[in-house]
């Protein structure tokens, strides 16, 4: 099943990619502000938006999203309502700009991302059934952008 989303993440994309771009790794995530815990990005229903920057603050408005990590960028995409991968780009942001902050793995997963340098970034959230897809998005996140 997961693998069916990932797939069907990638076709979803295919028509923004730039010419040698290619999808690397994909998920079905909660996206909160940065500083949010396991927890807390997954219990709470009221994000402040204060304190997370502009990108984070863009992406954090749909909480629930798929996100698409690719050679050049991570694309985050709508979540349909069974949890698939939906037609709406919500953000992107280059590679170069965005950086694995923090992995934890457990019964809820996080990876958090920062974006650049000026604070701003991205908690990922995930439940304990998409734990691979999260270890999977950590290790491309790891990997050094082909540019």
């Amino acid at each position: 099943m997961q693998q069916k989303l990932q797939t069907r993440a990638f076709e979803r994309v295919a028509p923004f990619l730039q010419a040698g771009e290619q999808p690397v790794a994909a998920s079905r995530t909660t996206v909160g502000k940065y500083s949010s815990g396991r927890f807390g990005a997954v219990v709470s229903q009221a994000m402040l938006v204060e304190g997370v920057g502009v990108v984070g603050a863009a992406l954090i408005a749909n909480r629930r999203q798929f996100v698409v990590v690719t050679s050049h960028r991570l694309i985050f995409l709508s979540q349909t309502f069974f949890g698939g991968p939906g037609k709406k780009v919500l953000g992107q942001v280059d590679r170069a700009d965005a950086s694995l902050a923090e992995v934890k793995m457990g019964i809820v997963s996080l990876l958090r991302i920062a974006f650049g340098s000026a604070g701003d970034g991205v908690a990922l959230t995930f439940p304990r059934v998409d734990k691979k897809n999260a270890e999977a998005l950590a290790a491309a996140l790891q990997q050094v952008p082909a540019i």
